[in-house]
């Protein structure tokens, strides 16, 4: 089993940032729960997330499906290591 590196939460700096522009969806990626590995064999994977939308401007923190994000978000940014494992 391969170690999470996104696994300790980073409130002031996201991992990564994904956002929907035809709905107004933006997601922050604050912590991943399982490796990249874990989370493609688990349709459940979730993320701890700051996510704005139209109905939350100023944002809301909590878990979010990893499928959701990732069907319907385009990674805007992101560090370094993210890239290397997310793409």
């Amino acid at each position: 089993m391969s170690k999470n590196p996104f696994g300790k939460t980073n409130i002031k700096s996201p991992y990564a940032v994904y956002e929907d522009p035809r709905s107004g969806w933006r997601w922050e990626v604050l912590k991943t729960y399982k490796s990249r590995a874990s989370e493609e064999k688990d349709r459940y994977a979730r993320w701890f997330v700051k996510a704005y939308s139209p109905y939350v401007p100023n944002g809301e923190l909590g878990d979010t499906y990893r499928n959701d994000v990732l069907e319907h978000g385009t990674l805007v940014g992101a560090t370094e290591e993210w890239r290397e494992v997310y793409g």
